[in-house]
């Protein structure tokens, strides 16, 4: 009895096929590979959020107050002594999110979705809570910037 793989034979054809196939896809995977890094570059390499003064500290009152931080509508509250902001942009499909103060959550007006004070979702669709925005004093202005994730 003989083997068959002994039956199975590589054809000189078959040889440089496979021979000149394998730098044929180190040509093209290569600068794929590259560009996907100029693309995608690692976080060390990302610019930093920028850091956005919001309002003066003596200005600030109980009601929120909405501005815009990175050409997104966010809102800051101030709770006791503590500040604190949030990206007005839901998580879901990125909607705009409204404050209803009567039910002292966030309020999505096209899918639903509903978010509490500290910008946990409560129900609905959004995958995960409004981003939060780092807030700080600076001679005298509330300055505001994006978490770092």
């Amino acid at each position: 009895m003989e083997n068959s793989s002994n039956n199975r034979k590589l054809s000189r054809r078959q040889f440089i096929t496979i021979t000149a196939s394998i730098p044929a896809c180190l040509a093209v995977l290569t600068p794929m590979t590259l560009l996907g890094g100029t693309l995608y570059p690692p976080k060390s390499l990302m610019p930093a959020p920028p850091k956005m003064a919001v309002i003066k500290e003596v200005d600030l009152q109980d009601e929120p107050v909405e501005f815009v931080y990175d050409g997104a509508p966010a809102m800051l509250f101030k709770r006791e002594d503590e500040m604190i902001a949030f990206s007005r942009v839901c998580t879901h499909l990125g909607c705009i999110v409204l404050w209803n103060a009567e039910g002292q959550q966030f309020e999505c007006p096209c899918h639903g979705g509903i978010f509490n004070a500290n910008g946990d979702v409560v129900e609905g669709p959004p995958p995960k809570p409004l981003l939060k925005l780092a807030t700080w004093l600076e001679e005298g202005v509330v300055m505001a910037q994006l978490k770092e994730v």
